[in-house]
C-alpha cells in the first residue's frame, strides 16, 4: 500500500469514526428529550391532579355548606316546613292581607329539589323593608327571583314575591332550623334601614357640618363671656346646636345662634362638649369637645390722654436770647394767645403737646428736653417742627 492509499484509507476510516459518533450523540440527545418530555407530562398530569383535587375538596366543602343551609331532603316536608317558614315571616313583618302559596316542586339534575312559592299582601315602605331584611337574615338556601311593589289605591303598596327555595336530596330530614343569622345582611335591623330610609333622592349626600375655630377658650372670672361656635356646613343648610356635656352651672347655650356663655366667679378651668345638627335630610350632626379655662381680668391699660384740639406748640416760635445780668433767657412767643413765655436754664415750661425743661439757654439757641428727646431752638423756629425734627433724628 502506497502513500497515497494509506492516507485515502486514514480518511476513510475518520469519516467512519466521526459518523458513528455523531449518531451516538444524537441517540443520547433523542433519549434525553425524551425522558424530559415525558418528565414534563408526568408533572402537568400530576399539577392536573393537584388542581382536580383542590376543586374536589372546595366543591366538598362548598356542599358541606350547602348542605347545612338546605331544607329536608324529602319535598314534602321541606315544602310544609318552608311554607310555615314563610307564613311567619308575613305575621312579623306586618304584612296585611297575606297569602303563601306553594306553586310547584321538580327536581333538577338528580342534585336538589327547586321549590316554587309566592307571597302577596300589603305593606308601607318600612313594612316591605323589614320583610326583606328578614328574609335575606335566614341563612337558607333561597332567592327573591321576582319582586314587584305597586302603589295601592286604599294607601300603602301592594307586594307580590316569586320565591325559590332548594332542598339537596341528600339532606337528611331531621336537619336542625338553622338559627344564626346570615353575614350577606346586617343583622341589625335600623342599620339596615337607615341607607335606604334616610337618603334625599334630589340632592347629593348630606354632609355634617364642620368646626373651624380653635378648641382653646379662655374667660373672665366675674363676667359674662360670649364666644359663638365657628361651626360652618358645606352644604348651607340652617344649623341648631346642644349643649352635650360640661359644667352647666358655669355655661349656656343658644340654640339657634351657637353662642356659647362661659361665666363663673373663680379661676377654673373644664371641658365642654358641643354638637351643631343641620336641618338637611337626613339631619347630619357634629360634636366638638372645648377646653375652657377661666382666668383674672387683666391689669387695666393707663387712660390716654385727650387729644389736643389744637396744638399751641405749632404756633410758638423762639423770638429773642436776652442775656440779663448773670444768664441768658429765653423768649418764646405763643401766637394763638398772644403771649410771650421768658424762661431760663432749670425753668420747666408746658406749651400745647411740648412739656418739659430747659437745659440751656445761649446766644445761638435754647436746648429743652422733652420726655427723651432734646430739643435745640433756634431764633425763629417753630417749638413743633423743632421736636418733630429732633424725634426723626432720635
Amino acid at each position: 500500500m502506497n502513500e497515497r492509499e494509506r492516507f485515502l484509507s486514514i480518511l476513510v476510516g475518520g469519516l467512519l469514526i466521526a459518523t458513528g459518533i455523531w449518531w451516538g450523540f444524537d441517540k443520547y440527545n433523542t433519549a434525553i428529550k425524551s425522558r424530559q418530555n415525558q418528565i414534563d407530562l408526568l408533572l402537568t398530569t400530576q399539577s392536573q391532579l393537584n388542581e382536580k383535587r383542590m376543586q374536589g375538596e372546595f366543591a366538598n366543602r362548598q356542599m358541606g355548606e350547602y348542605l347545612v343551609r338546605s331544607l329536608p331532603g324529602d319535598p314534602e316536608q321541606a315544602q310544609a316546613k318552608y311554607q310555615q317558614w314563610l307564613l311567619d315571616l308575613v305575621h312579623d313583618s306586618d304584612l296585611s292581607e297575606a297569602l303563601v302559596d306553594a306553586n310547584s316542586s321538580r327536581e333538577i339534575s338528580g342534585l336538589y329539589q327547586l321549590l316554587d312559592f309566592r307571597v302577596r299582601g300589603k305593606s308601607d315602605v318600612p313594612g316591605v323593608l323589614k320583610l326583606m331584611h328578614a328574609f335575606y337574615s335566614k341563612d337558607y338556601l333561597h332567592r327573591i327571583r321576582d319582586l314587584n311593589v305597586t302603589e295601592n289605591r286604599q294607601g300603602g303598596f301592594q307586594v307580590e314575591m316569586s320565591i325559590d327555595a332548594v332542598a339537596l336530596l341528600n339532606a337528611p330530614n331531621e336537619l336542625p332550623v338553622r338559627e344564626e343569622p346570615s353575614w350577606r345582611v346586617d343583622g341589625d335591623l335600623a342599620s339596615y334601614l337607615d341607607p335606604i330610609m334616610n337618603r334625599n333622592l334630589y340632592e347629593p349626600p348630606n354632609q355634617p357640618p364642620r368646626f373651624g375655630g380653635q378648641v382653646d377658650l379662655e374667660a373672665v372670672v366675674g363676667r359674662d363671656t360670649p364666644t359663638p361656635l365657628p361651626f360652618n356646613d358645606p352644604d348651607g343648610h340652617q344649623m341648631r346646636y346642644e349643649l352635650v356635656d360640661g359644667p352647666y352651672e358655669f355655661v349656656s347655650l343658644d340654640s339657634r345662634s351657637g353662642t356659647l356663655r362661659i361665666r363663673s366667679d373663680q379661676k377654673t378651668e373644664f371641658d365642654v362638649t358641643v354638637r351643631a345638627i343641620d336641618d338637611g335630610y337626613p339631619n347630619r350632626s357634629s360634636e366638638q369637645r372645648l377646653k375652657v379655662k377661666v382666668l383674672d381680668p387683666p391689669e387695666p391699660e393707663p387712660e390716654p390722654e385727650p387729644p389736643l384740639g389744637f396744638d399751641d406748640a405749632s404756633q410758638t416760635v423762639l423770638t429773642a436770647l436776652v442775656l440779663g445780668r448773670d444768664e441768658w433767657t429765653a423768649w418764646l412767643h405763643v401766637r394763638t394767645r398772644d403771649e410771650t413765655i421768658k424762661v431760663r436754664k432749670g425753668d420747666d415750661f408746658e406749651i400745647g403737646s411740648q412739656k418739659g425743661t430747659v437745659l440751656e439757654v445761649n446766644a445761638r439757641s435754647v436746648i429743652l428736653k422733652v420726655g427723651e428727646s432734646e430739643i435745640e431752638l433756634q431764633p425763629a423756629g417753630n417749638l413743633l417742627e423743632a421736636a418733630k425734627s429732633s424725634s426723626s433724628n432720635n
